[in-house]
C-alpha cells in the first residue's frame, strides 16, 4: 500500500516542459493515492489541448470550482488568454515583473494554503520547486495540519531568478523548508553536492537523486545515417537559461549552407522575437517528440553564459536531455564547462560538447558529428547506456514509489 500524497505544484501536467517529469513519476502511481493541487492558469492553452493529463484528481487553487475538462474547454476563454499573455509579459519586462510580482507570489501562496488546508486524509505532501509559492505553501500547510512533507527540486531555490519578491522569500524560507522536509529529491549529483556545500552533510543524508526520465517504449531504434542538408533540432521551452546559446547556434548555422535549424517550442512567436530569436518555430504534442527526434541529424542542448543566475545554470539538468539520450541521435551540448550538464556528459561520454562561446567551434563540431560516423555512433551508444542507467522512467517511477510505501 502506498501513502496518499497531496502534490503541490504551481506547474503540473499536461504543461509541456519540466512538468512532464512529474507525469512520468506519477503515471503508474495508484490514481486514488494522490491529488494534485495546482494552478488552472499556469497550464497554458496549448498544453491543455495537446499535453497529457494525469489520471489523479486535480484541484486548481486559483479556480477551485474548475475541472480538468473545463480547463481543456477554456482554450478560447478571453480571461485565460489574457492571463497567459500577462504571464509572458511579466517574465519579459522587468518593470511589470517588479510591480506585479508581490501580489502574484503572495496570492499564490495564500490560495495554495487556503485550498490545501481543506484537504483531508493525506499521509504526506510533496512540494515541487517553482518560484516559491508551491514550496512555501507546502511548508505552511505542514505547520497548519502537521502533515509531513518532502520537497522535489527541479532547480535550486535560493539563488534562482524569480519575480520579486520570490528571491527575497527564498532567502527567508529555503533553509527552514529543507530542514523540516522528510526527504529532498533532486535530479542530479551536482544539485546534491551544491546543497551539501551550502548547508551540511546532515542535510545531504536525506537528499535522494531521481534523474529526469522518460519512458523508452516510444523510441524504437533507427540507424543513424545523416544526409545533407543536415537538420539540427531543438525541442522545448525557450527562456533565459537557453537564449544566449540558441542565438550562438543560429549564428553558426547561418554560416553553413548544408545545415538547417528546426525549433519545436510552445513559446509564442512574438515572445521569441522580442528576446532576439526571430526564426520560424513549430509545435507538436509531447507524444510526437520521438518521431521528431528521429528526423534529426543533431540534437541541440543549450545552457547560457552570463545569465541572471550562474548557480541555476551550473546545477540545471534540462528535461529534454532524457529524450535526447534514448533517441539514437547524437547530441550537441553548448554550455559552460562549470555546469553539471557538461560534467555529466564528459563523465559518461554521451555528447559532443562546445563549452566556449565560439561560433567557429560550433561549426567545426557540427561537421565532425556528421562526418566522423564511428565516433558519433560511440556517443550514441554511450547515451543509451546512460539512459538505461539513470533515466528510464519505468525504473525511476519505481524508485519514487518505493519512497512513499507505507512501512
Amino acid at each position: 500500500m502506498f501513502k496518499k500524497i497531496l502534490i503541490v505544484s504551481s506547474y503540473a501536467p499536461p504543461a509541456i516542459g519540466g512538468p512532464q517529469n512529474l507525469y512520468n513519476l506519477l503515471r503508474d502511481y495508484p490514481e486514488d493515492r494522490y491529488t494534485i493541487l495546482t494552478s488552472f492558469y499556469n497550464i497554458d492553452n496549448l498544453s491543455a489541448q495537446k499535453g497529457t493529463w494525469l489520471n489523479g484528481d486535480y484541484i486548481f487553487y486559483d479556480n477551485p470550482k474548475a475541472t480538468k475538462q473545463e480547463r481543456i474547454d477554456s482554450q478560447n476563454n478571453p480571461k485565460s488568454s489574457f492571463l497567459n499573455n500577462l504571464k509572458h509579459s511579466i517574465k519579459r519586462i522587468k518593470f511589470i515583473r517588479n510591480i506585479l510580482g508581490i501580489p502574484i507570489v503572495l496570492l499564490q501562496i495564500y490560495w495554495i494554503y487556503k485550498s490545501g488546508k481543506k484537504q483531508k486524509g493525506f499521509d504526506t505532501m510533496i512540494g515541487f520547486s517553482d518560484y516559491g509559492p508551491a514550496m512555501i505553501g507546502t511548508y505552511l500547510l505542514h505547520k497548519k495540519n502537521n502533515v509531513p512533507y518532502s520537497i522535489f527540486l527541479f532547480d535550486i531555490y535560493k539563488g534562482n531568478y524569480y519575480p520579486f519578491p520570490g528571491g527575497i522569500l527564498s532567502k527567508i524560507y529555503e533553509k527552514r523548508i529543507l530542514e523540516n522536509a522528510e526527504k529532498i529529491i533532486v535530479t542530479n549529483q551536482g544539485t546534491k553536492d551544491f546543497y551539501i556545500n551550502r548547508y551540511n552533510k546532515e542535510l545531504g543524508e536525506k537528499i535522494v537523486i531521481i534523474h529526469n526520465s522518460v519512458f523508452p517504449e516510444p523510441y524504437s531504434h533507427t540507424e543513424y545515417n545523416p544526409t545533407p542538408p543536415y537538420k539540427i533540432v531543438f525541442t522545448g521551452r525557450i527562456c533565459w537559461p537557453q537564449t544566449r546559446s540558441i542565438k550562438n547556434l543560429i549564428k553558426a548555422v547561418d554560416g553553413m549552407s548544408d545545415v538547417e535549424l528546426v525549433i519545436y517550442s510552445p513559446n509564442p512567436k512574438n515572445y521569441l522575437k522580442k528576446i532576439g530569436i526571430d526564426i520560424e518555430t513549430k509545435v507538436v504534442p509531447h507524444k510526437e517528440i520521438p518521431n521528431v527526434l528521429k528526423q534529426a541529424d543533431i540534437l541541440f542542448l543549450p545552457l547560457s553564459w552570463n545569465t541572471k543566475s550562474s548557480q541555476i545554470i551550473d546545477t540545471a539538468t534540462r528535461g529534454k536531455l532524457t529524450d535526447y539520450l534514448i533517441s539514437s541521435r547524437p547530441m550537441l551540448i553548448h554550455a559552460p564547462s562549470s555546469t553539471a550538464l557538461v560534467k555529466y556528459a564528459k563523465q559518461e561520454k554521451f555528447a559532443y560538447i562546445v563549452d566556449q562561446e565560439n561560433i567557429a567551434d560550433i561549426q567545426k563540431t557540427i561537421k565532425e558529428i556528421v562526418i566522423n560516423k564511428e565516433k558519433t555512433q560511440n556517443i550514441i551508444n554511450n547515451a543509451k547506456k546512460t539512459f538505461s542507467l539513470n533515466h528510464d522512467a519505468n525504473k525511476n517511477a519505481t524508485i519514487f514509489k518505493e519512497l512513499f510505501k507505507r512501512n
